[in-house]
């Protein structure tokens, strides 16, 4: 990967080249190439590409219900973050599900596992507010219906 010497730095595609920034930095390299769809659907070797696509639109999926469920508890807090860290917990919280073949992990599973609830229980929203102040601690989660019950 080549960077950007020059007065002005360049952003887009030029004769083949991809100008952009990368950490703070202006980069340019060959366009082309990488993934396209027919080839992710269809090629033996992109099962690892199915098989994370699948979980990581699960994990998606959970995020998003999870976010808008607290969003009366998170509405105050502004924390540009959040996303990026609430998909890596739940990530995190999904690679703990043991039981299921790649491809198929569910968090549903993960979280009832030791690893699991013990990575949802420290995750702190911002750094003043963890999930025991908002969520609390006391329930049961049931896999089967998925849902986590207050006691």
């Amino acid at each position: 990967m080549a960077t950007q010497k020059g007065i002005i730095p360049l952003v887009g595609t030029i004769g083949g080249i991809n100008f952009y920034f990368r950490k703070g930095k202006a980069v340019a390299r060959r366009a082309g190439g990488g993934f396209n769809g027919k080839a992710i659907k269809s090629k033996p070797s992109m099962v690892r590409v199915r098989e994370n696509n699948s979980e990581f639109g699960d994990c998606s999926k959970v995020k998003k219900a999870f976010r808008i469920a607290l969003t009366p508890f998170l509405s105050r807090y502004k924390e540009g973050t959040l996303h990026g860290r609430m998909m890596q917990l739940f990530q995190g919280i999904k690679d703990c599900d043991t039981s299921s073949v790649r491809g198929s992990r569910k968090i549903g599973v993960g979280i009832t596992t030791v690893a699991g609830f013990a990575l949802f229980k420290k995750f702190q929203f911002t750094p003043k507010c963890d999930v025991s102040v908002v969520v609390p601690m006391n329930g049961i989660y049931d896999a089967v219906a998925c849902v986590y019950v207050l006691s």
